[in-house]
């Protein structure tokens, strides 16, 4: 009778009415060892008051929810099994062995690993009580789900039901739905694995979600901003992949998407460092902004923003004008204004200014943020700083201030520093209509006073 009590207690002690039956239990002993003292009434009442705190506080202290120590990356595992013998099946075979492979990486120091017990596991049925479970545990990533033993073409088998959540910082709808995407292709939702070969298979599915959940952990920390953290993550996935032989098709696809993730982390660093490069013009500054360029696999350097930035590169590192106008060509089939201003930039500076000015007839009709109105400008004013002798530029400013900018007084001003620095037979139809320019800014000028 008493081994029964135990076991109902232990089986029941997460729920409340374990809570009850043990404060229970524990007074009545405690009534009969008391009586057999003859303790008197007060003493009895304060043992008893100090037995049912005791009870609560372990009670509240089981079921609470472990949190992610500070400054580590939580990473919890929450599987509801079947019985005991499935979860001390789950434990040995593929809990542990994920543990075992997060911490042995070369980051392994930077995770907190969070096993989530059987009767908490239990609760955690959809994504809201994941959620809400990320938030308990303050953790990074969950894995979520459910294990069965059940019969399939005759054979016993483990069926893993999984899901993931990864936290990062709020992202637009679009990105966080590309995100979601990737995460739900490559993680292993349902596995089955055959009883007579599990625990080949357990480490196998441990391995593959041990990857997928640090690319995905490693795509939150680049959208958080965290490059080191996501870079040095990558370089984990690519070192376990490089030591694997398989050629397992979601091992394939990582390979070969871990490009593109570098480039992605390598093209943001660059344009960091052309950002501090027009705020200082330093030649550290572009000296890392070609570093990062340079950083880019092969293979993955012919997408839009790839292209604008090597024209960038080519342009402001060696003035090249062949490899800068080849790669801004290639932007031609995108419906952007930004190739269109860099391809007009480099016209103009190899003089041809009429297919210059029909760049910026084509961006005037865009709808142009003010940040790239004001990198426009600025640059244009940098390479008349830079290059004097390139004075057609001020013929450019005239005609971006007047026609996108419409800065009217500043368009009068650049067209006359071009008329006055123009040289005798040169530019001279640009000189014709830069005086009908000006004469047309004087009329609305007037109109704007009058």
């Amino acid at each position: 009778m008493p081994d029964k009590l135990i076991e109902l207690a232990e089986r029941n002690w997460h729920k409340p009415s374990g809570l009850i039956f043990c404060i229970g239990a524990a007074i009545l002993f405690e009534i009969v060892l008391l009586n057999s003292l003859d303790t008197k009434i007060f003493v009895s009442i304060i043992i008893y008051v100090i037995s049912l705190f005791i009870v609560s506080a372990a009670w509240f202290y089981s079921n609470r929810y472990p949190k992610t120590a500070n400054g580590k990356v939580g990473f919890v595992v929450s599987i509801e099994c079947s019985s005991e013998e499935e979860n001390l099946r789950i434990k040995e075979d593929f809990t542990d062995t994920l543990r075992r492979l997060l911490k042995n990486g070369t980051l392994g120091g930077t995770f907190h690993f969070i096993e989530i017990p059987q009767h908490l596991a239990a609760k955690i049925k959809d994504n809201d009580d994941a959620t809400n479970l990320k938030v308990k545990t303050k953790a990074h990533f969950v894995i979520y789900g459910r294990v069965r033993l059940r019969p399939i073409d005759g054979k016993d088998c483990h069926v893993l039901e999984l899901e993931g959540l990864v936290a990062h910082k709020q992202l637009p709808q679009e990105i966080s739905n590309q995100l979601a995407n990737e995460f739900r292709e490559l993680f292993p939702r349902r596995v089955r694995i055959p009883t007579e070969n599990d625990l080949l298979s357990f480490n196998f599915t441990s391995e593959w979600t041990e990857c997928v959940a640090k690319y995905i952990i490693g795509i939150a920390s680049a959208l958080s901003i965290d490059l080191v953290y996501a870079e040095q993550l990558f370089r984990d996935v690519e070192k376990k992949l490089k030591g694997t032989t398989t050629d397992f098709p979601i091992f394939e696809k990582l390979r070969q998407r871990l490009p593109i993730r570098f480039a992605e982390i390598n093209k943001f660093r660059a344009l960091v460092s052309l950002r501090v490069w027009r705020k200082q013009h330093s030649q550290e500054a572009l000296s890392q902004f070609s570093e990062n360029i340079n950083k880019i696999p092969e293979g993955v350097n012919d997408d839009y923003d790839t292209l604008l930035l090597r024209g960038i590169e080519a342009f402001l590192l060696h003035r090249d004008m062949k490899t800068a106008l080849s790669c801004v060509n290639k932007c031609k089939k995108y419906d952007d204004p930004i190739w269109h201003f860099n391809l007009a930039f480099l016209n103009a500076y190899n003089e041809e200014l009429v297919k210059a000015i029909r760049q910026y007839r084509i961006c005037a009709n865009y709808e142009i943020q003010p940040i790239t109105l004001t990198e426009v400008e600025d640059f244009l004013v940098w390479i008349l700083q830079e290059e004097p002798n390139k004075y057609q530029f001020h013929y450019c400013l005239g005609f971006f201030n007047w026609k996108i900018k419409g800065d009217i007084l500043q368009a009068r001003d650049d067209f006359n520093k071009f008329l006055k620095c123009c040289n005798k037979g040169e530019f001279e139809k640009e000189k014709e209509l830069t005086i009908k320019w000006i004469e047309k800014i004087e009329n609305q000028i007037a109109e704007q006073e009058y």
